[in-house]
């Protein structure tokens, strides 16, 4: 079975969000889950993230590991230890499809003809083949580029507004192409300065009846202290916390202030 990136969204005091930005480096470097399931233990294909703080955006990506890039990682410590609220989505990859290189870390980032701009992140595997067929791109075109970024370019042609029902109909699309998971998380930046993210948590029925594979590519969640996140769930493993499993399903709709949660299909 393939391999299933560690990914991170948090939102709150910068400084809170230390811990969990040093638990996915952790979690990339030695995760047990994965060593139980396939007898590897990295992700080692590159790594990024994304930061919105202060009225600015940070966007960050390496084809290094995250655990091997000591300069990229201080600097997003650097930019975490001094502020007061932060959005942040990170990533650290395991190759399943597509090129290894700086190309495809995530999360990618895109500009719409609708007006709004988002980031995107992805872990998991889709059936990139249907994913091209529904957006009806030109499969030559997106040969080298991974599942996730097929996804996420139809995103950026598919979405007209950042409504709930919009973002949960073409989601829910996503999620159908699954072949293991539909673990995402997407920053969207609205032009009066606004966010919001959405984020799911899905995962195929064959994956979950194997105790294996559901560990490894499950989501947690934290709560508390000023601070909400949901992550990949070896951080549970790097940073003890109040952490909770997500419900297969699950959509969050996360707004300054307001965390909502949906059925995603």
């Amino acid at each position: 079975m393939k391999a299933v990136c560690r990914i991170l969204f948090a939102t709150g005091r910068g400084k809170s969000l230390w811990p969990l930005a040093e638990a996915l480096r952790s979690s990339a470097e030695n995760d047990p889950y994965r060593m139980k399931r396939s007898g590897r233990k990295q992700h080692r294909d590159g790594w990024g993230y994304v930061l919105l703080v202060g009225g600015a955006v940070h966007h960050y990506r390496s084809s290094a590991p995250i655990f091997e890039d000591e300069e990229g990682f201080l600097r997003l410590t650097k930019l975490l230890s001094g502020a007061k609220e932060v959005v942040l989505l990170a990533h650290a990859r395991a190759s399943t499809q597509g090129s290894l290189g700086l190309f495809n870390v995530q999360p990618f980032a895109f500009s719409t003809r609708r007006g709004f701009s988002f980031w995107f992140l992805h872990n998991g595997d889709l059936h990139k083949d249907k994913v091209i067929e529904l957006a009806g791109f030109d499969e030559n075109d997106l040969r080298e580029v991974s599942d996730s970024y097929a996804f996420s370019v139809y995103l950026c042609r598919a979405l007209q507004r950042l409504e709930k029902d919009e973002l949960l109909r073409h989601y829910s699309i996503g999620a159908s192409l699954a072949k293991s998971t539909f673990n995402t998380a997407t920053l969207f930046l609205l032009p009066d300065g606004s966010w919001r993210a959405f984020l799911t948590a899905y995962m195929v029925e064959k994956y979950r009846e194997n105790e294996a594979h559901r560990d490894y590519a499950r989501l947690i969640e934290l709560e508390g202290d000023g601070v909400f996140a949901v992550a990949s769930s070896t951080l549970e493993l790097y940073h003890d916390a109040g952490w909770k499993g997500v419900q297969n399903g699950t959509a969050y709709l996360i707004t300054p202030g307001k965390i909502e949660r949906f059925s995603l299909r």
